[in-house]
């Protein structure tokens, strides 16, 4: 990974640090910077994790969601109680809202560039308005 690239930098920056190349002591020392390396740690378990689908806890949602409202209907009535009961009785939102974090669908998808766009600009900014996964 990351980690074992680093080692080989800074196995090559060693060397040339024995010949004082130019500049080389100061990157040799970046790379072996102690907020450098907990910060590439942090990048490799990010990118374990990214590389992880999370996987349901069971296939019987919709039946334990029917059960779970049953046996409220019967415990005291608190406004918590009462939330959650409207909510499993019309999980549309709600299982929409667990879809869209599970499969990592946070950005709407925008339509492509257009091909006509003028390449002697210096910056150019393209805004697009999106609601409901529809551009305006």
């Amino acid at each position: 990974g990351v980690s074992h690239v680093l080692t080989l930098a800074l196995q090559e920056l060693s060397l040339l640090c024995k010949r004082d190349v130019n500049g080389v002591g100061m990157l040799y020392d970046l790379l072996r910077s102690r907020w450098l390396q907990a910060l590439l740690k942090i990048y490799e378990c990010l990118q374990h994790y990214l590389g992880k689908r999370p996987a349901p806890v069971t296939l019987q949602a919709r039946a334990l969601s029917r059960e779970v409202v049953e046996l409220l209907r019967e415990a005291p009535q608190s406004g918590d109680i009462k939330e959650l009961r409207r909510l499993l009785r019309s999980p549309h939102a709600l299982l929409s809202a667990h879809d869209t974090v599970a499969q990592k669908d946070f950005e709407p998808t925008l339509p492509p560039l257009p091909d006509n766009i003028p390449e002697n600009e210096e910056a150019m900014r393209i805004v697009c308005l999106v609601k409901n996964n529809q551009p305006l």
